[in-house]
């Protein structure tokens, strides 16, 4: 009988472990493997001078990122957040003008057993 528990137990952590893997692994890739693009096409460009630099379009950007999450989010996670974070580049304090060229990304998310993921990732508008 007590193998049988034994084995129960087993079999029940092992498929705990493997949906929290499932859901890590599966949050990473959506999170490191964010397309480009949604920050391209989220650009303004129209009078960009030398001083100004371009620079996001926050209401553009942040849509496009939760539509993005949105859509591939709901086979790892049920329970997540975006949080948008836009600071100045040269001092990372926060930049409360229009013209930002920085962002901050944080996705949270419950998992399973009440593990709390978290992850930031940081995005620059840089000259080549």
């Amino acid at each position: 009988m007590a193998m049988i528990f034994f084995a129960l137990l087993v079999v029940t952590l092992s498929f705990n472990f493997f949906m929290i893997s499932y859901q890590v692994n599966g949050i990473n890739r959506l999170v490191y493997g964010v397309p480009v693009s949604l920050f391209e096409t989220s650009l303004n460009l129209y009078g960009v001078d030398e001083n100004n630099g371009a620079f996001f379009i926050k209401d553009t950007l942040e849509e496009k990122l939760t539509s993005y999450f949105n859509a591939l989010m709901k086979r790892y996670a049920d329970d997540y957040t975006l949080d948008f974070y836009y600071y100045n580049p040269s001092n990372h304090s926060l930049c409360v003008s229009e013209n930002c060229s920085a962002i901050e990304v944080t996705v949270e998310a419950n998992l399973v057993l009440n593990y709390h993921y978290e992850k930031t990732l940081f995005y620059e508008i840089r000259s080549n």
